[in-house]
């Protein structure tokens, strides 16, 4: 199948990768502590938690995770950069050939793209993984091509960031020109009595009082900025 000038084609999961399946079983014998805990997640890459060592065995970073089950997180992988402790709903999926963090984040994306077949009646088990297939673009040789999946998501990472960076700098432009003196706010020599309750003790009784405090506040409406004031 050819798609954006690229080869697709199936290729077995399990000619790319060795499986490892998570170890941790007992989450309320968890101590919080600095190692993420991945599980089965739909969302935040999976993380549920940070723990303490606990013994059992963590998992290497550079790694895909997949989830073996989950509500609504069935079949979705995610790329894990850092050492990890990993949920037994989920499976380490363990590079056999040297991928970059691109090509796993790429790979990834193609596996989550056919969580369609997996769910709570139809986890993800041993025998399923071993046949599992996905669609990546091919090389002239026929293998993967790695080179090409590298790129592209380089390029959306690029296009993700100049995005954020744009939204960013437009809000710190707002701010510093609303907060800067254009738009600000000026007494109208009106007060309100705003009641406010607190706890006092008598130094005799020890009994608790209420005590209501009048609190006067200043009303403030905005006063029309220069530049309004030049237009109208």
């Amino acid at each position: 199948m050819a798609i954006a000038g690229h080869i697709w084609t199936p290729f077995l999961l399990s000619s790319l990768f060795d499986f490892s399946k998570g170890n941790q079983n007992n989450m309320a014998s968890t101590e919080e502590g600095l190692i993420p805990l991945v599980s089965a997640k739909k969302c935040d890459n999976g993380i549920k938690a940070f723990i303490r060592n606990n013994g059992k065995k963590l998992y290497a970073g550079h790694c895909i995770t997949l989830n073996n089950d989950g509500d609504g997180g069935a079949g979705l992988a995610f790329y894990q950069p850092t050492r990890m402790a990993l949920d037994s709903h989920c499976t380490a999926l363990i590079p056999k050939t040297d991928m970059s963090r691109y090509t796993m984040l790429f790979i990834a994306m193609c596996i989550s793209k056919q969580r369609i077949l997996f769910g709570h009646g139809r986890a993800i088990n041993a025998s399923r993984l071993r046949i599992f297939r996905l669609m990546l673009p091919t090389d002239d040789a026929g293998n993967p091509d790695y080179a090409y999946m590298d790129s592209f998501m380089r390029d959306k990472e690029q296009k993700m960031i100049k995005q954020t960076i744009d939204i960013l700098c437009k809000r710190l432009i707002i701010s510093n020109i609303t907060g800067g003196g254009v738009i600000f706010y000026m007494s109208i020599g009106r007060s309100f009595i705003l009641p406010m309750f607190s706890k006092r003790y008598s130094a005799e009784s020890v009994l608790k009082r209420k005590i209501t405090l009048m609190v006067q506040c200043h009303m403030y409406l905005p006063r029309p900025s220069i530049t309004v004031s030049m237009a109208s």
